[in-house]
């Protein structure tokens, strides 16, 4: 009985969904025929049987061989079979088959090859040895090398590829012993998206990819087959069969497995998920006796009898995670065995988990506003780290998709699904939390049905949903449970941002249903003389008291408090998103609406969010950023018993209101150095001195968090931005102010009390 050697693909899964996966193994224990041979997706095949002067190749694409050093041998793994020989320093000459150069034999995009290799005795000892070539030292084509072995006799395979430029190599994770006179199964795949695969006798022997790669470009060099294209000759010295080259990824193990557990980064004592493992039958006839383990470094394997798996069929194995274990990057081992008759087959696959600490209670949160998408999270980490923010924007939204739907449905598609749920664990264990910006109402202003109109019946200037349309707040509450139900299992996902800048456009709308919701919270109807949501003068006002005094219940007075408290629908709006948002249970979760401040000066303005804030300028004065946060507070007043404060500061100044050019008269003004190789800067960096200022006016108030907005202000990106990186010292400013204050203070100046 021969056992086959332990194979391992090496890969960090980071989501996966239940899909139907009906690729099957080739059937590499038997020799090739029919469409394994010469089916449509098969480039080129040499079996070498035969006694012709040619190796023929049995798929028909009339990519015949010519042996140049190399030699027919009878004794193949099925039939014949071609030996090659050592070539330098034992004798620097070709021993190959030869291929005339096609452009078939250099597929485009994935592509699979695999042989049959048995070493003769100077394998044992010799060098790299070279079995498939055609690249030799371009930058063009491929090339598949046994390493030299290693201490222990065994050797890792490698692939070189070449992309026209520039080349990239493969090497496979785990060796493999090679013994004198036995045959082995070997391949590799490519997937044309950096991606290669290896294979031993159908086991993994590793995965890797390097990322932005993508086809192989074509060369004019010929097929070697068993040896190196040209000096140094580096031939195997054993015998090669059932060469084979494929389009496509192919698959060689009986059995595989994939993680369906969307999350890998976990915190320690949290409630211990059930990791999800799915075994794959891959062969075309059933599978018995198929048995798995899995196991963590610490803690004893479990083990699984799987029952019979029908040709396609899958099983779906659960492994509940301790969670208690220390903080740490985990390997989680998966390990099938099959034992049919004749041989033992045994692989394993290894995913990585990791247990992150569990955050520090109280922590006040930093706010990175404006960063970009999942990828700019991923490219700044470890500057965000840095400079000391907590939280981030960085997450999507389809709202078109919700809208169609007219429920709650998955927020991104699969792509950026896949792709935010691999940043929001990254971000987990980098103890950074992840902020959605959600600007439902500026989508919405592509639906001119549901744009706000005037007294006339006509659409304003600057266009402004109506939320007060029934199915408005419906939407909105579809997106924020959408939301919630995609990102709200991942830790990371932390806050939202609800409707930024978008209330400030509002206007008085005149529909039907507009005036009905007056009437039933005032019991008046829309005073005949109002047309704009800034109010009336007095002066226009017909029998206006004298004394400009007004009582309470005024109609005007009692319009307008109706309008900004309620009648405009966004607090209401924002109120469903937050609702949305809550549904899934997350008691950590927290909202915010920003710039509530670009409203009148009423009590409530927000809805439910659990924080108002707002942005400022810290010129000409930096006290103006504790005067925007009074305001605030004030607001707050009138909102949930909860609704508390955060305050941002702006990174970036406009240039023309603090530094402008010289006049057209050419004045003499100071100067900076950004002056000289940015010149036309319109948004500069905030001055180190404004943004301390800044800082301590508003922790001076009992605010609840930190913002900053004007990411490519603060450090040096590349991009167009119209934001500019003008004073590099700004960011060490923040730094240092976070480093020294707001970590070692941070908690206590969120529990104390304001003082009267």
């Amino acid at each position: 009985m021969r056992t086959i050697r332990y194979g391992l693909c090496v890969s960090l899964l980071l989501c996966g969904t239940l899909f139907a996966d009906t690729q099957t193994a080739e059937p590499w224990q038997a020799a090739y025929s029919g469409e394994d041979a010469g089916g449509a997706h098969v480039i080129a095949f040499w079996n070498f049987d035969g006694e012709e002067e040619l190796a023929a190749d049995l798929s028909g694409n009339n990519h015949a061989g010519t042996f140049q050093g190399a030699v027919r041998h009878a004794e193949g793994r099925f039939g014949g079979c071609m030996e090659s020989f050592p070539g330098w320093p034992v004798e620097d000459v070709r021993h190959a088959v030869q291929v005339q150069n096609a452009a078939t034999l250099s597929p485009g995009a994935a592509f699979t090859i695999e042989m049959w290799i048995c070493p003769g005795e100077a394998f044992d000892t010799y060098d790299e040895a070279f079995i498939v070539d055609k690249k030799y030292v371009a930058h063009t084509d491929y090339q598949w090398v046994l390493e030299r072995p290693d201490t222990q006799g065994s050797r890792r395979m490698r692939v070189c590829l070449g992309f026209g430029a520039d080349s990239e190599t493969w090497w496979s994770t785990l060796p493999v012993s090679f013994a004198q006179g036995v045959w082995r199964h070997i391949a590799f795949s490519y997937d044309g998206a950096g991606t290669v695969h290896f294979f031993c006798d159908g086991s993994s022997l590793g995965k890797t990819t390097k990322p932005g790669r993508r086809g192989i470009c074509p060369g004019d060099h010929f097929l070697s087959l068993g040896d190196r294209v040209g000096s140094y000759y580096h031939g195997f010295p054993g015998r090669i069969d059932e060469v084979r080259i494929t389009g496509g990824v192919r698959e060689f193990r009986p059995v595989t497995v994939t993680a369906e557990h969307v999350r890998t980064a976990y915190l320690r004592m949290e409630t211990p998920p059930a990791l999800q493992f799915r075994m794959h039958n891959r062969r075309r006839e059933p599978i018995m006796g198929l048995t798995a383990s899995v196991s963590v470094p610490g803690k004893a394997p479990q083990v699984y009898t799987i029952p019979e798996l029908a040709p396609s069929a899958s099983h779906l194995l659960e492994y509940v995670l301790d969670t208690r274990l220390r903080p740490g990057l985990y390997t989680v081992t998966v390990e099938c065995r099959l034992k049919p008759d004749g041989e033992a087959w045994v692989d394993q696959d290894v995913f990585t988990v990791h247990i992150v600490p569990r955050p520090e209670p109280h922590r006040m949160p930093v706010v990175m506003w404006g960063i970009g998408g999942v990828e700019s999270v991923e490219e700044y980490l470890e500057t965000l780290k840095d400079i000391g923010f907590t939280h981030c924007l960085g997450l999507g939204c389809d709202y078109g998709s919700i809208w169609d739907a007219g429920t709650p449905v998955s927020a991104v598609t699969e792509e950026r699904l896949a792709a935010s749920r691999r940043m929001l664990d990254t971000a987990l264990v980098n103890d950074l939390g992840i902020v959605i910006s959600l600007g439902i109402g500026h989508w919405l202003e592509s639906k001119p049905e549901l744009l706000r109109i005037d007294p006339e019946g006509k659409g304003y200037e600057r266009g402004n949903i109506c939320c007060n349309f029934p199915q408005v707040p419906s939407f909105a509450y579809n997106v924020g449970a959408s939301v919630a139900q995609t990102y709200g299992e991942f830790p990371a996902f932390t806050a939202a941002l609800i409707n930024t800048e978008v209330r400030d456009g509002t206007q008085l709308c005149f529909h039907e249903h507009d005036r009905q919701a007056c009437r039933e919270a005032t019991g008046l109807d829309y005073p005949d003389i109002v047309t704009r949501k800034n109010g009336v003068s007095y002066t226009d006002v017909e029998g206006f008291p004298a004394t400009r005094v007004i009582p309470d219940d005024y109609g005007l007075l009692k319009f307008y408090r109706w309008f900004w408290r309620e009648g405009d629908g966004w607090n209401h709006f924002h109120t469903a998103v937050n609702k949305g948002l809550k549904s899934t249970g997350r008691d950590d979760f927290w909202t915010f609406f920003d710039p509530a401040v670009r409203v009148p000066p009423l009590w409530g303005s927000g809805g439910n969010v659990d924080f108002l804030s707002h942005w400022t300028y810290s010129y000409p004065d930096p006290i103006r950023i504790g005067l925007c946060a009074d305001e605030l507070f004030a607001m707050a007043g009138g909102g949930p018993e909860t609704q508390d404060v955060m305050k941002m500061t702006q990174i970036i100044w406009y240039r023309s209101q603090t530094a402008p050019p010289a006049d057209s008269a050419g004045a003499a003004v100071m100067s900076s150095p950004w002056e000289d190789y940015d010149p036309d800067a319109a948004y500069i960096t905030i001055a180190p001195a404004h943004l301390k200022e800044a800082f301590w006016t508003k922790i001076a108030r009992p605010v609840k968090g930190i913002m900053y907005h004007g990411w490519q202000s603060l450090v040096e990106t590349e991009g167009g931005s119209s934001y500019r990186y003008t004073h590099p010292e700004t960011r060490h400013a923040l730094k240092a102010l976070v480093a020294s204050v707001v970590r070692p203070l941070g908690p206590t100046l969120l529990q104390v009390t304001d003082a009267p």
